[in-house]
């Protein structure tokens, strides 16, 4: 049998109560060039993730949109386990609750800012 050895299986954490947050992230990923292509496909393939355009060989861009904090956790450890991942590095992180998203998305107008 295998033991589990990821660092939140070490740290005895669980994925929190759903709250109703929109986590926005960007992640930086260095890969053995030959298998660039490979591994974004993997990355594409998980949920919530985008890929931005490759700036040169061996980087990819990723957006993540995520409901909480272990979501993105989650998703940069599976990225880090990937075969021909160098290094997966956490470089932006917003979030928002979904209520503010969600009216963003409607049309609503941004706060009037005071004079004075």
């Amino acid at each position: 049998m295998r033991e589990d050895r990821s660092r939140r299986a070490f740290l005895r954490l669980e994925a929190p109560a759903q709250a109703d947050e929109c986590h926005i992230s960007s992640l930086l990923v260095h890969v053995r060039p030959e298998r660039q292509q490979e591994i974004a496909a993997l990355i594409a393939a998980l949920p919530g993730a985008e890929l931005a355009s490759s700036p040169k060989p061996g980087k990819l861009i990723i957006t993540l949109e995520t409901a909480n904090t272990f979501e993105i956790m989650e998703r940069l450890e599976a990225i880090n386990d990937m075969p021909g991942v160098v290094a997966a590095a956490l470089v932006y992180h917003q979030w928002e609750s979904a209520e503010a998203e969600s009216e963003s998305d409607h049309g609503s107008h941004p706060p009037e800012l005071s004079q004075g």
